[in-house]
């Protein structure tokens, strides 16, 4: 694992990989650690928590460690402890290793699809369309686009009445959604019958919250063990070709798939569907100057923002035919301190540190690795410094206080001391 991490090119981190098909254990870490449908429900604050709840359970492998926490793994504090006790009782070598590896820290630098050209089908994929940000987009004068409604909650995809995440994981207790997409196959007469759906659950605003707090609502919701989750709705903006999508490829671009998602609103709307909604489309056509007057009405009503389909094929990656229009904003704070990172930048740059109102703020993303060691190194350089962030909107903090969603950093304001800021 060390020299795989350690080693800078993807083909040989890929061709290390290789050398160790055939041990077992190297396998079964890899995918523990790289595979999203694993969770451990530890994290590595949890693997620091002092426990007044012990358990009998012992572990005396690390192939022990995975199994115990395929199956026990809402982060229970018997849990914590069984876990702790175990790493505890090695070498000071192995200790970080697994504690790294447990909580999923552990920085390997290469992804699913290298570890699968190394060992195929050992990581299970489950590829969806993501779209790309505007800012690395460019649309060609006289181009036909759709404009529809960012939506602001969790990605969702059905087939066969099974609703899953964009890694795959399954969802639970959505029987209320698995109804209605039954009612409306049967309305179509079967004709939209072999698709898959792809869209949002989003929790039904029935008192009021901002769009971000709903959000932040929704996800916990969506992603817990609840019984009930009949506060969320599923939002379809995307239909595919079962089989297409069970080998992901299409050839069919958005212009038909569009003409399908509209009969799904038809009969949707036909079947009076409480729980089944498609996305809002504002414009179709070729005028970019749509682009900004739509944006000023998604925030005019607290909408997220706007997606901008280019009439081509789905794709089953991130793609700058799928573009994602949101309105973001910028502040100047001073930088009060910095902390350390984990896994790969571990021994480097983790996040800024600033106070915002009176609150604790942490950005750790936008920095080059050259900024993230040179930061961390010479802390005089940034600290008491003036840094410009950018971020989506201000919102509560899981204590109560206020933050800002999505922090960047964007740069030092050379421009700007602390007086500017008064």
């Amino acid at each position: 694992f060390e020299e795989i991490k350690n080693t800078g090119s993807t083909n040989e981190k890929r061709d290390l990989i290789a050398l160790h098909a055939d041990n077992e254990l190297f396998k079964k870490c890899l995918r523990f650690l790289v595979d999203g449908n694993i969770k451990t429900g530890i994290s590595a604050a949890k693997i620091k928590k002092k426990t007044k709840i012990t358990s009998s359970v012992d572990l005396s492998d690390f192939n022990e460690v995975m199994d115990y926490l395929t199956e026990n793994n809402t982060g229970r504090d018997e849990d914590i402890f069984a876990i702790q006790k175990f790493i505890l009782q090695q070498d000071v070598k192995t200790h970080e290793f697994y504690n790294e590896i447990v909580t999923k820290k552990y920085r390997l630098g290469c992804k699913a699809e290298i570890i699968n050209k190394a060992i195929p089908g050992l990581i299970s994929t489950f590829k969806v369309q993501l779209g790309t940000s505007i800012e690395h987009c460019e649309i060609p004068v006289g181009t036909w686009f759709s404009l529809s409604q960012k939506l602001n909650g969790v990605r969702c995809i059905c087939i066969k009445g099974d609703f899953y995440t964009r890694q795959g994981k399954q969802f639970s207790h959505l029987n209320h959604l698995k109804d209605e997409i039954e009612k409306v196959i049967t309305l179509s007469n079967d004709l939209l019958d072999g698709y898959v759906f792809d869209g949002e659950l989003i929790r039904i605003n029935s008192d009021g919250v901002s769009d971000s707090e709903n959000f932040q609502i929704g996800t916990g919701i969506a992603n817990s063990d609840n019984e009930d989750k009949t506060c969320l709705k599923y939002v379809i903006f995307d239909v595919i070709d079962e089989e297409d999508f069970m080998n992901q490829k299409s050839n069919v671009t958005y212009q038909t798939r569009k003409r399908t998602l509209k009969n799904l609103g038809s009969v949707i709307k036909h079947g009076e569907c409480k729980y089944l909604d498609v996305v809002k489309t504002f414009y179709e056509g070729t005028d970019q100057k749509k682009i900004s007057s739509w944006l000023e009405y998604c925030e005019a009503f607290d909408m997220e923002g706007l997606m901008i389909n280019l009439d081509t094929p789905y794709e089953f990656k991130r793609t700058k035919n799928l573009i994602k229009v949101k309105k973001f904003y910028s502040v100047d704070l001073k930088c009060v301190g910095v902390e350390e990172g984990t896994g790969k930048y571990k021994g480097s740059l983790g996040a800024l540190v600033f106070d915002y109102k009176g609150n604790k703020l942490l950005v750790g993303s936008g920095f080059t690795d050259e900024e993230r060691r040179r930061y961390w190194e010479y802390p005089p350089m940034i600290i008491g410094k003036i840094v410009e962030i950018k971020y989506k909107e201000e919102t509560k903090n899981k204590d109560g206080g206020v933050s800002l969603q999505f922090p960047v950093f964007q740069g030092v304001r050379t421009d700007k001391d602390e007086e500017s800021l008064e």
